[in-house]
């Protein structure tokens, strides 16, 4: 069975790849680990910047943590359609404007570390399973501002651990969004391509931290998901979760 499971997902990529490569989107996710004193003072430089910044490159969702990891961590979430190439071309652009070059130099104080990783996005089945929006969406529909949720799996190596865990992932995750508080979506789902590897991350929005409890204990009656979560479980070496909070500026609210 996982053998023709992972069939399935390499399919799907060679599908996505007969396409054309540089179309594939990607996201990158920028980690800025401040010092806590210097809080207040980044994120006004970085709000003060927000409209120079979305003009260069495609934000997402720009959040602070709430709870479930490292506080003081300014995570920006970029989805480039086309791909690297697209990434390098915008990164380009903006190495060579002088405002944006002056915030990256003022607001580097108060940065005690930062990092940088690739993902790639799920294949289309998976997105379809969990009725996502994907990386396109820029955060259109909205009600009002909600949280996020960052579900991250750590893999062991291999190349088909992904592909199999993804496929028992769309098998249960389509009865799950039908136990979910009516304001909880899922957002994407994405997988490393360059940095700690064989990282899968779902993205939830809800529209509060108590519709968030409220979806979890919902999702347990829904005998699919359950099923899937055991399996997952035996591939999964780690998991955790977090609470973020996008900022005014961030495109995902």
């Amino acid at each position: 069975m996982i053998r023709s499971l992972s069939n399935n997902f390499r399919k799907s990529l060679q599908t996505a790849q007969k396409r054309h490569n540089s179309t594939s989107g990607i996201f990158e996710l920028r980690q800025y680990h401040l010092k806590p004193e210097c809080v207040g003072t980044y994120m006004s430089e970085a709000t003060a910047s927000s409209d120079l910044r979305k003009s260069l490159v495609p934000l997402r969702l720009f959040s602070l943590p709430e709870v479930g990891g490292e506080l003081n961590v300014a995570s920006h979430l970029y989805f480039y359609e086309g791909g690297m190439k697209d990434r390098a071309a915008k990164r380009k652009v903006s190495g060579s404007n002088e405002e944006w070059v002056s915030f990256v130099n003022s607001s580097r104080s108060g940065v005690r570390w930062q990092e940088s990783r690739i993902y790639a996005e799920a294949p289309q089945f998976v997105l379809d399973a969990g009725g996502a929006k994907g990386g396109k969406w820029e955060g259109e529909g909205v009600s009002g501002p909600g949280v996020y949720e960052y579900r991250r799996y750590q893999l062991p190596l291999g190349y088909v651990t992904v592909p199999n865990f993804l496929e028992i992932y769309a098998s249960g995750v389509q009865e799950k969004i039908q136990h979910q508080d009516p304001e909880t979506t899922l957002c994407t789902v994405m997988y490393t391509e360059v940095g700690k590897l064989n990282e899968v991350i779902e993205i939830w929005r809800h529209s509060c931290v108590g519709g968030m409890e409220s979806s979890r204990f919902m999702a347990r009656e829904a005998p699919k998901w359950r099923e899937a979560i055991g399996k997952m479980a035996e591939i999964a070496i780690k998991f955790e979760n977090e609470i973020v909070n996008p900022v005014g500026f961030s495109n995902w609210k």
